[in-house]
């Protein structure tokens, strides 16, 4: 007899426990746009260093130019010796004439242009020489234009109408020149005896319109003393005129000069006059002694 087997149910499962945290929040969506391309390998060698740190001082300011003084110019030449004195034309304003001297152009004695006497050089150039006359000319001295008497005048003066008998004539036929008679004004001087006294006359260089502003100026040739003298009258001596001869272009004058051991005026006749005196030039002693003198 057939035996009626009945099914056995199986039992039921074990339900889990929970877990003890909620599960994660759902997974998001998926981006629209695709992941990066991976990252590339990494370089073989390692990157350099970091940049060093700055210099803490500045750098220092550039080399400045050398300082080099210019070089000296070079010394002159050694001054030439001096030439020798010869006779030598010279061309002037009034013309051609020979001179004794040694400013003439180095180049001259080759060229025999210099002579050892005034007559071989006036031969050579056909010129005029030998003793000029005395005559007054016009001339400047000490950078004043005037009328001297003399010989010294070029040889040119005697052709070009440069020569004339009186200084009268010569500053009349030189426009150029004043030679009008100096105004006598009151100057201080020495007089006979050495005494200072302020007179009338042709001022050597201070001068005065009176007596009274010479003598507050100068007040010793004033003597204020009112003692009374008495004036003597003595007879000068004859003067003998000496002999003279008119040289470096000045003629022979009488002229008043100042002793230097009795510091009193005294007349000089001769031809070395100096320019100061033109002014003072007379030609007898006795017109010079008594423009300083009482006479």
């Amino acid at each position: 007899k057939a035996t009626t087997t009945t099914p056995t149910v199986p039992a039921a499962a074990t339900t889990p426990r929970p877990s003890p945290k909620p599960s994660p929040k759902p997974t998001p969506k998926p981006t629209k746009k695709p992941s990066p391309a991976p990252t590339p390998l990494p370089t073989k060698k390692p990157s350099p260093g970091p940049t060093p740190s700055p210099t803490k001082k500045p750098t220092p300011s550039p080399t400045p130019k050398p300082q080099v003084q210019p070089t000296p110019k070079p010394s002159p030449p050694p001054t030439p010796a001096p030439q020798a004195v010869k006779w030598y034309p010279r061309q002037n304003s009034g013309g051609r004439e020979c001179v004794q001297g040694s400013d003439y152009d180095p180049s001259w004695p080759s060229k025999g242009w210099t002579y050892p006497t005034e007559t071989d050089c006036c031969k050579a150039w056909s010129l005029q020489c030998g003793a000029k006359e005395v005559k007054w000319y016009p001339t400047e001295s000490n950078g004043k234009q005037m009328c001297v008497e003399g010989s010294g005048y070029p040889w040119s003066f005697a052709t070009s109408g440069f020569l004339f008998t009186t200084e009268q004539q010569c500053c009349e036929s030189i426009g150029w020149l004043d030679c009008s008679p100096p105004q006598e004004k009151w100057y201080p001087t020495i007089i006979a005896g050495g005494e200072k006294a302020c007179i009338f006359g042709i001022p050597e260089s201070i001068q005065f319109d009176s007596q009274a502003e010479c003598c507050s100026e100068f007040p010793l040739a004033c003597p204020t003393s009112t003692t009374t003298t008495t004036t003597t009258t003595t007879t000068r001596p004859a003067v003998v005129t000496p002999p003279c001869e008119p040289k470096e272009g000045k003629g022979c004058h009488w002229w008043p000069e100042v002793d230097l051991t009795t510091w009193k005026i005294v007349c000089v006749y001769s031809s070395d006059w100096p320019s100061e005196a033109v002014g003072n030039l007379h030609d007898d002693h006795d017109s010079c002694y008594c423009q300083f003198n009482a006479c």
